[in-house]
């Protein structure tokens, strides 16, 4: 497979997004791999990627062409590189072209064309398109690798003028995204303490706790514990109930026993005259079974994470970020609130971000009202938040109210939470080509306080001392839940305390009033 520095070679973008000034001077953006390779990183991370059917087949993974076009756009108009370059939505399209053409992404389904033919991107919501890596990598995770393709051989010119090729660590590139994540959340929100936030820096890499399908492990492979995983993979692939599918996708974070019993169950679902069509003609579930094995999976779900020992998904450590989130809610900021929940969301390791992804998938499609009935005696929502609620978010120091308004938040805007802020997308792709450059990188680019002269602290401190007493003095006075004798106790305390404010307030009766 290509490097990212040769794809991004290949692309002689240059060229697709070259203005001609009036005086017919080409003015052309610089050739940077980096920024090429942010791109490409960005357009993997915000597409959404999901299974979508063409006439009667499922392809999975998937993104639109149209969806494509808009994101590249959108992410050229951020870059700093095109400022001055008028990107229309024709250039754009030749940049996908270029993608295409370098097999950043495929179309699923289609068999390789000939030599000198190639593939033509559409820019249509009918085009499906498939990340390359995605094909060769049985790991279904659409946002696991936005901070890989960032670990990419740089070119660089050394003093001595001699092209020098060099590999930014990827160590680095997870401080750099976690330094400038932590940055902007901090300036969205007010954190009293950093003590429990820093503690989400990732750990070297670990390998993933899913049970995703692998053939590394030729003894796991023929395990019966692995074919039963591939039985309801290959069921789920099969599937165009939404519902079904996205239950299904969550089943790579549950133990083994809970999938062989699932697996094991599922033949009991098809009648005799399913099983004996021919095997041409795909057999599937009438609607009465296809509900029965719902039920059976949501069963095992409900099991898996509803038990109280299981640490939720947002960890404990991070609770000031979830009270900010909430208090923002609660004002009514939702943009503020939804940029702090991807800023905050972003921070969680890799693994557990997914399985929230999956969970929190299927939690929104369970709620809608044409949804199956989980019980019979309560409605969906209050099932669903019954039974994985507290496998979400549980933490001692927020009201149940507020961690109700935090899951209602994320299912409500479940498409948006999982997304990269593009702001936050610049900010890295700087910051890495400053350090692939060897140039030092700013780090004044975020204050959170400004030195003043030491008259104005102290002006200030006195001003905003006397306003807070003076607002205490008022809630003690007009106060009509206490009597008349403990108000005058107050009131005299406060006059013993701080003589001068009591008699700017009062007045001339002052004296009466004690």
């Amino acid at each position: 497979m290509a490097s990212i520095k040769e794809r991004a070679a290949a692309l002689n973008l240059e060229e697709k997004l070259c203005v001609r000034p009036n005086s017919g001077q080409v003015i052309k953006p610089v050739n940077n791999c980096l920024l090429w390779s942010s791109l490409i990183v960005y357009l993997k991370s915000t597409v959404t990627i999901k299974t979508r059917r063409v006439h009667i087949k499922a392809h999975s993974d998937c993104f639109l062409g149209s969806e494509a076009v808009d994101v590249v756009a959108e992410h050229l108009k951020l870059s700093k590189k095109f400022e001055e370059v008028n990107v229309t939505r024709e250039k754009v399209i030749c940049v996908c072209q270029a993608l295409l053409d370098c097999n950043v992404f495929e179309v699923p389904g289609t068999k390789p064309l000939g030599k000198g033919k190639k593939q033509v991107f559409q820019d249509s919501k009918r085009s499906l398109y498939r990340s390359e890596e995605q094909t060769t990598s049985h790991v279904e995770m659409p946002v696991a690798s936005e901070t890989d393709c960032l670990t990419l051989k740089a070119s660089m010119v050394s003093p001595s003028g001699s092209q020098t090729e060099l590999k930014l660590p990827q160590t680095l590139v997870d401080e750099v995204w976690q330094e400038l994540t932590l940055l902007r959340l901090l300036n969205l929100v007010e954190i009293p303490v950093l003590d429990g936030i820093l503690q989400c820096s990732p750990s070297p890499r670990s390998p993933q706790k899913t049970h995703q399908l692998t053939t590394t492990n030729l003894d796991l492979a023929h395990s019966s514990n692995h074919l039963d995983r591939k039985v309801l993979k290959a069921f789920k692939d099969s599937q165009d109930d939404e519902w079904l599918y996205a239950a299904l996708d969550c089943l790579d974070f549950l133990p083994d026993q809970s999938v062989v019993d699932l697996s094991r169950k599922l033949p009991h679902c098809f009648s005799e005259v399913e099983i004996q069509k021919p095997s041409y003609e795909q057999p599937l579930l009438s609607s009465s079974n296809l509900d029965n094995y719902k039920l059976l999976v949501y069963g095992a779900l409900s099991k898996h994470y509803s038990h109280t020992d299981r640490a939720p998904l947002l960890p404990q450590h991070m609770t000031d970020i979830y009270k900010a989130i909430t208090e923002l809610l609660v004002t009514a900021k939702l943009d503020t609130a939804l940029e702090a929940l991807q800023l905050c969301l972003k921070l969680l390791l890799p693994n557990s971000r997914e399985e929230l992804r999956r969970l929190l998938t299927f939690m929104a499609l369970a709620v809608e009202p044409q949804a199956i009935r989980l019980e019979m005696e309560v409605e969906n929502r209050l099932a669903i938040k019954r039974s994985f609620s507290r496998a979400i978010l549980h933490c001692k120091d927020l009201t149940k109210e507020k961690e109700d308004i935090m899951v209602v938040f994320m299912l409500c805007n479940i498409q948006e939470i999982f997304k990269i802020p593009g702001a936050l997308h610049k900010e890295v792709s700087d910051k890495l080509a400053l350090l692939v450059q060897g140039q030092q990188t700013d780090v004044t680019g975020s204050t959170f306080c400004q030195q003043v002269p030491k008259r104005t602290y102290v002006n200030s401190t006195k001003t905003t001392t006397n306003n807070e007493l003076w607002k205490l003095l008022d809630s003690i006075n007009v106060n009509v839940q206490i009597s008349n004798k403990e108000r005058k106790r107050l009131l005299g305390q406060f006059y013993q305390a701080h003589p001068e404010v009591f008699n700017q307030y009062f007045g001339d009766s002052a004296a009466s009033i004690l």
